[in-house]
């Protein structure tokens, strides 16, 4: 059934860049990567595919744009804090991007974050590995070292540990069947923190 032009006509009026990202993202989150596609989204949006055409130019940039919404809600410590603590405070908030949106986030993961908004959320982790008195090289390491840890932990919480608990393990590995008691969701906690701690120490050798 099409829809009647009147109602066509207020869904373009009404479309948004920032509706479009959180109708996108939302879409992702409930149908997958593979569930999305422009013209699922423009019948989710009420409109022709042509009218989001007129605010992103396709389906990368509206990838772009949800990373960049997505680093948006990081926010940044008192400058007051100590490096340590303000890189801590960072570390939980891109995990819990990870929790809070595990389809998307293994796109989040491997995009570069080459925008204007991605540029200063680096930079801005630069200046705090600089405020403790890094060089610009030890700071540029470091930065990516925490980005390791950080997409391989984000990555772990979206799609890894609370899978691979269901598996079932035969008994020659009866070591890893062990193991695979201290996986819960209270473990992966201890664990997080257990692994940024050592991480944090050897920055600022502790």
């Amino acid at each position: 059934m099409s829809i009647p032009s009147d109602q066509l006509k207020k869904s373009k009026l009404n479309l948004s860049k920032e509706l479009i990202i959180e109708s996108s993202l939302s879409m992702i989150e409930d149908n997958g990567i593979d569930g999305f596609s422009l013209r699922k989204l423009a019948h989710k949006l009420n409109c022709e595919a042509m009218s989001i055409y007129y605010h992103m130019k396709n389906k990368d940039q509206i990838f772009d744009q949800i990373v960049d919404h997505l680093i948006s809600k990081i926010t940044f410590e008192n400058q007051k804090n100590n490096p340590k603590e303000q890189l801590i405070s960072i570390a939980r908030q891109w995990r819990r991007l990870a929790q809070q949106h595990p389809n998307f986030f293994p796109i989040l993961a491997v995009h570069p974050l080459n925008t204007k908004s991605g540029n200063h959320f680096m930079n801005q982790i630069l200046m705090i590995l600089e405020a403790a008195n890094l060089s610009q090289k030890q700071a540029s390491y470091f930065l990516r070292v925490i980005n390791y840890y950080l997409i391989g932990v984000g990555i772990d919480d979206a799609k890894g540990y609370h899978l691979a608990v269901k598996q079932n393990i035969s008994d020659e590995d009866a070591l890893l069947a062990k193991a695979k008691s201290y996986w819960t969701i209270e473990d992966q906690n201890q664990i997080f923190e257990l692994g940024l701690n050592i991480l944090l120490n050897s920055i600022f050798n502790e």
